[in-house]
Formats: structure tokens, sequence, C-alpha cells
């Protein structure tokens, strides 16, 4: 058998990233409809604490029952050293990463695997509320969050809530297990085919005077998840 060069093994990693990114995204066209370009205000949710451990699947997220006890060290991220709004964590496996994850609990707060980029490097996002069908805040860089640091609440915001840059993106977790492309952007009408299981819910949304602001997309998922979680 003849040996793959270096430089071919580099033009098929590429060839299949741009084939599974185009698959996965053929089923949402929708682009992110939020074109503020001025911060805006959302609320921190406190979420409900965990078996720490390793989701295999989403199922296994929503029964709180993570199926892999792997050893790992986990260290918070935020969105800036002047925000306290935790959006990512690195994490480090201790004696080889699982080979599945959907997505990993502290005991506290659950992140969900997102593979970003061509070469499909593993991020951690926070799920920013309990529930099944929860959002995150996508964020192209963060800082990390110092050990026993208290966090820097960003100037002009009041206490439970946070700044959000118009740099970060909402986005939404899908409601199955899906490796590659776990989260879709939360767009103004996927949050209404969402809410139309509640017609209250979703009337009360199309009478926002800003539907499109993240931060009242992410009043309303919050307010679905928690009317589904007393289903």
């Amino acid at each position: 058998m003849i040996p793959m060069r270096p430089f071919s093994i580099t033009i098929l990693l590429t060839l299949f990233s741009f084939i599974t990114y185009g698959q996965e995204t053929s089923d949402s066209t929708e682009i992110d409809d939020d074109t503020t370009t001025t911060t805006q205000v959302v609320q921190i949710n406190a979420t409900i604490p965990r078996k720490r451990g390793v989701y295999k699947t989403y199922e296994e997220y929503l029964n709180d029952s993570p199926s892999v006890a792997a050893q790992f060290t986990l260290t918070p991220m935020r969105i800036s050293k002047n925000n306290d709004l935790v959006a990512e964590a690195v994490v480090d496996y201790k004696g080889g990463r699982p080979k599945k994850i959907w997505g990993i609990s502290d005991g506290e707060s659950v992140y969900i695997r997102v593979m970003v980029g061509r070469l499909f490097k593993n991020h951690y996002f926070k799920l920013q509320c309990d529930g099944p069908i929860p959002y995150i805040f996508y964020v192209e860089k963060t800082i990390l969050l110092p050990t026993g640091l208290g966090a820097i609440v960003a100037l002009g915001v009041a206490a439970g809530t946070a700044a959000l840059p118009p740099s970060v993106t909402l986005m939404v977790v899908r409601d199955n297990t899906n490796y590659t492309k776990p989260v879709l952007l939360a767009t103004k009408a996927r949050v209404k085919r969402y809410l139309a299981e509640y017609p209250d819910l979703l009337e009360a949304y199309k009478n926002e005077p800003n539907q499109q602001s993240k931060s009242t997309k992410a009043r309303y998922l919050t307010e679905l998840n928690k009317r589904k979680m007393l289903q």
C-alpha cells in the first residue's frame, strides 16, 4: 500500500469538513437576525445541580444520568475581564478523553461539546438555562476565570444580569443527539416554532417590540423551558 503524503491527509480532512458541515446545515438555512450593534442585557439563570460526569447523549442529559465517570478538571471562562457571564469552559481529561461526548457536568453546570472550525476543535459551551431546549452564548474569544477570583460585574449592569456584546451569538441546543452540529442559531422564526406549543407565550413574544434581540429570545426560551419542565 502506498503511504499517504502529509499534504494529502490535510486535503482529505478539509474536504471532509466541508462535506460534513454542508450536510448538517442543509436543514437549516436561517441566518442570525439579531443585527443590533449595541450591548444587550441578559438574565443570568441559576441552574439545578446535577451529577458530575460525562453525558454520551442528549437523552442522558435529560435524565441526568452521565454514563461515563471520567476524571477531568474544568476551568470556567467568561466573556471578558469585566463581564461575569461564564460562556465556556476549558476541560482537561485525565487518562484520555472519552470517544463519544454530548456534554459534561461539573456537578453544578452543564457544558455541551461543540466542534468548531475545519479541524473540529472541541469547545465546551455552558447551557444558560435548565430544560429540554436550553441555549448557549457562542463567543469567539473568552477569558479564563482564575480559580477563587470573584467575577467582576460589568459597570451599569444590575445584579443577576450580564452585558452581552453584539459579537456574541445566541444558539439553541438540538433536542436530539447530534455530535457534529449540536446547536442551531436561535433565529426569530425558530424561537416562534418552539413557542408554538404554548399559544399565550407565542402571542406575548409576537407583541414584543424587539423580537430579534438576543435578550428577548433568551428570556422567552428560558420561560419555555420552565414550562416544559413542569409537564
